[in-house]
């Protein structure tokens, strides 16, 4: 039996219409109304409301979304021209986000130059790969486990990442990894060993350690998804750098670096720092503990955002 798309547009829109969110019900329902946003925009003005084209793409693709009194009657009209009930779409915005003064209790991300030294390389590989840094936000991370092992000669050989992460909007089919050393990059870093993505284009700035990876789900996820992705980064030529650190932004719940030294190569004293931006040159250095496993671990829930580390000295 061949099962006609836009019957299936219309069972799918029921669902979300029951549950949400509400960004993925408009963009279904302008889709089964057959309706383009310029059509759509020309009939709400013939009916005496003005809403933008662009406001009604953010609202579809979740980037904003109707609250003030003016958008949240257009919104009653919009319900009306899309043939839904009264209140179909609007019951699923849920409370007004908090706005003014609470703004500034609200955790944000860090700005490309407070997470990294040279960002203008990350911009560069990102542009080298035909994306920008819209792309790094597509997916939220929610856990990150880095397990990182340091062999023989101070040498780092390996990080394997277990992430977690949600999607932000619909159809994010891919997960953009960026990573960068200062002790150069003699030999392009490596993801081998990937499960539930697979390895597309990498793109390089060679000039400030950058590295970017894109990394091909193994299917489009709708907005509010979770999927594990896994790899793990090599380099031809060990790295030497001293640390592993990460950039945690609001989201991530759930935050592990573990450092595994090999016996016959032990550190005098393991570290770990958090700092809010790289402006912050004097953090806090808290020791940590090597075990009879001869391996060190940050962990924390819920983290502050900012950039952690776990930094070892060898003398």
């Amino acid at each position: 039996m061949v099962v006609d798309g836009r019957e299936t547009d219309r069972v799918r829109l029921e669902e979300v219409l029951a549950s949400g969110p509400f960004s993925l019900a408009l963009k279904l329902a302008i889709k089964c109304s057959g309706l383009s946003l310029d059509r759509l925009q020309h009939k709400l003005e013939e009916r005496g409301t003005r809403v933008s084209k662009t406001a009604l793409s953010y609202w579809q693709h979740g980037r904003t979304r109707p609250e003030r009194p003016e958008s949240l009657r257009a919104l009653a009209v919009v319900e009306q021209v899309l043939g839904l009930e009264v209140g179909a779409l609007s019951s699923l915005l849920g409370p007004p986000r908090p706005r003014g003064r609470w703004l500034a209790q609200q955790p944000k991300s860090l700005r490309l130059d407070q997470a990294w030294a040279r960002p203008d390389g990350l911009s560069r590989a990102l542009q080298r790969m035909g994306t920008s840094l819209d792309a790094l936000h597509r997916l939220t991370k929610v856990g990150v486990h880095i397990t990182t092992t340091v062999g023989p000669n101070h040498k780092m050989l390996e990080s394997s990442y277990l992430i977690v992460v949600r999607a932000a909007q619909d159809d994010v089919d891919r997960y953009v990894a960026a990573f960068r050393t200062d002790a150069g990059m003699v030999e392009p870093l490596r993801i081998e060993d990937t499960v539930g993505c697979r390895l597309g284009r990498r793109r390089d700035d060679e000039a400030t350690g950058f590295c970017t990876y894109e990394l091909l789900l193994e299917r489009p996820l709708r907005a509010g998804e979770l999927t594990v992705l896994r790899y793990t980064l090599r380099s031809v030529t060990a790295e030497i750098d001293a640390y592993q650190s990460h950039r945690a932004a609001p989201g991530l719940l759930d935050f592990s670096i573990q450092v595994r030294f090999d016996p016959s190569c032990l550190p005098v004293r393991v570290y770990r720092t958090h700092r809010l931006s790289i402006a912050d040159s004097e953090p806090k250095e808290t020791e940590l503990w090597l075990g009879a496993s001869h391996t060190a671990q940050l962990v924390e829930v819920n983290p502050q955002p900012g950039i952690y580390r776990v930094a070892w000295a060898w003398d």
